[in-house]
């Protein structure tokens, strides 16, 4: 109950989290909200056991959010599916006002009608994961505007700086002697560089992160930008890709918050993960790779990558870039005053 905040992004008031486990390795934590109708309630079941199986999960807890008229109907469907699957069941809880109820403890001096009182902000796990870098907003709705482009005056900056930076690519895209390689390297170089001011705690200065984003359109320098959390951590990276995302162009933002949603997939932030994919949808509705994320969601949380993964993964996009470096180059949308039907 203390962890579930940080892996999910906020704290939650209603709804199911199911959290599976492999030995003492945390492999799935996903929450949904429940149907409205009672008639749907077994393909949801269906559904959730199914990732489950898919994810070999062989341990569960579940934790349902709200009324007990509300959740208990789900947590018997549950024990049912997951006893016929073989998945053992750790616990199954209910949280309502600060306090929770075990269905599987039978005992009233550990788990009396009354209810459990708890604060799940003292508990240790959670102070481990602010120290991790996780963070805990009081809800969902704060975590989505926390994705939402910045407005004012530094919006204004933002317009006028993002001109310069489209006018200075497309000066380059137009040299007939440019280096092949050019644009691999200075996206390289200047995620570096951005990154570097987000580990000093420096906001990123206009011109620079207009620039970003016309780098980011590349494939290959919006995949290379996303292994580097390797060498500066999840926490900054995080923290950087959120910053890029809420302030950059809107036009722009389907790159930026793809790696955030990617990265947060990958630390088990499915919540923003799934915002941050719509993110970039609303930037580009059609960007594929944040569709590939939405639609990997259900299935619970990937793996979180090693360094030698990444390291491999970084190699193999560098040297897709020197194979293949017209994959590296911009890819401009299209300007909002310019008439698409032209």
């Amino acid at each position: 109950m203390a962890i579930v905040p940080y892996l999910i992004g906020y704290r939650p008031d209603q709804g199911l989290v199911v959290v599976a486990f492999n030995n003492d390795l945390l492999t799935v934590a996903v929450r949904s909200d429940l149907p409205d109708q009672p008639s749907d309630r077994d393909e949801f079941v269906t559904q959730a056991v199914r990732m489950l199986v898919h994810e070999a999960a062989p341990r569960v807890a579940l934790i349902g959010y709200g009324p007990g008229e509300r959740i208990t109907p789900y947590m018997h469907a549950f024990a049912t599916a997951l006893t016929a699957h073989n998945i053992a069941i750790l616990d199954m809880l209910r949280c309502e006002n600060d306090r929770y109820w075990s269905y599987l403890c039978p005992d009233p001096a550990c788990c009396p009608p009354e209810g459990t009182p708890y604060d799940a902000g003292s508990n240790r796990a959670a102070a481990h994961a602010v120290l991790a870098g996780l963070v805990a907003l009081p809800g969902k709705e704060a975590l989505q505007q926390m994705l939402q482009p910045v407005g004012g005056e530094q919006r204004t900056i933002m317009t006028a700086a993002t001109a310069a930076a489209r006018a200075r690519a497309e000066a380059r895209l137009a040299t007939p002697d440019l280096d092949e390689h050019y644009w691999f390297t200075e996206g390289l170089q200047h995620a570096h560089k951005c990154y570097q001011h987000a580990r000093a705690g420096r906001p990123i200065p206009a011109d620079d992160l207009a620039w970003l984003g016309v780098l980011l359109t590349g494939v290959l320098v919006r995949d290379i930008s996303y292994t580097l959390h390797r060498r500066y951590g999840t926490h900054i990276a995080r923290r950087l890709w959120i910053d890029v995302t809420r302030t950059i162009d809107p036009a722009y933002a389907a790159a930026p918050a793809t790696i955030l949603a990617f990265l947060a997939l990958h630390h088990g932030e499915t919540t923003l993960a799934g915002y941050a994919a719509e993110r970039a949808l609303q930037a580009e509705p059609n960007y594929p790779f944040a569709r590939l994320i939405l639609a990997t969601l259900p299935y619970g949380i990937p793996p979180a990558e090693s360094d030698a993964e990444l390291d491999d993964l970084a190699k193999t996009i560098t040297e897709q870039a020197t194979r293949t470096p017209e994959l590296a180059k911009p890819v401009l949308p299209t300007p909002p005053n310019l008439d698409r039907h032209t």
